[in-house]
């Protein structure tokens, strides 16, 4: 297929194709003319898991970057790139530096090693995050206490685990993490939708009571 019809199958602006070629996070179409090259279904699909991080995850241009080349070397093991893109994924806050020991001494860590998650980086960028949130916002706005932290964590980890037992591993090196690259994206949004669907029906549902 040509270059516009690879953007009206995804659904994404040709100018917006172009770009992601001239970047180099959309590789480069077979050459059959002087100014004419034909794209397959490869080029389709990493289109399409670009758009997600885009428009679903919110991921930035430069974290992209980091994803592509960190799918396409293969040199690197899985489990090194899934790293890096957790990191990509979760850029620092604001003065998160300031506040990420402090938080850290809230619970955070207690948490993580309260369901057996041994394997989590020391210097992991999500782990920061985290320590930076609940400073920042939790700690001083919602008071997040050891207890919610745990519980979030409890429920995180039922979640990954049976989100990893749904991964086809049936498919090849990198169409496996594309996979689980847009489902970082896709079911972090889906999740976080549901939750705000069910405050909404709750807080509802106690707004009729009380009016009773």
């Amino acid at each position: 297929m040509l270059v516009s019809e690879l953007a009206d199958r995804a659904d994404v602006p040709l100018a917006t194709v172009k770009y992601y070629l001239r970047e180099g996070l959309l590789p480069p179409g077979e050459m059959v003319g002087p100014r004419r090259a034909e794209y397959g279904e490869a080029h389709l699909r990493r289109l399409r898991v670009l758009r997600a991080l885009r428009e679903v995850g919110g991921a930035p241009v430069s974290a992209l970057q980091v994803i592509v080349d960190a799918i396409e070397d293969t040199s690197r093991p899985s489990h090194v790139v899934l790293c890096e893109i957790s990191d990509a994924l979760s850029p620092p806050l604001l003065d998160e530096d300031e506040h990420r020991d402090a938080a850290l001494g809230r619970g955070v860590d207690a948490a993580i090693d309260a369901v057996g998650w041994s394997g989590i980086r020391p210097d992991a960028a999500a782990r920061s995050r985290l320590a930076a949130v609940v400073q920042l916002g939790g700690a001083e706005l919602l008071t997040v206490n050891p207890e919610i932290l745990g519980y979030y964590a409890r429920l995180a980890d039922e979640l990954c685990r049976t989100e990893l037992s749904l991964v086809d591993l049936t498919k090849d090196r990198q169409g496996t993490l594309e996979d689980m690259v847009v489902g970082e994206a896709v079911f972090g949004e889906i999740l976080a939708l549901f939750r705000r669907l069910g405050h909404e029906h709750y807080d509802e549902q106690r707004a009729r009571e009380g009016a009773v």
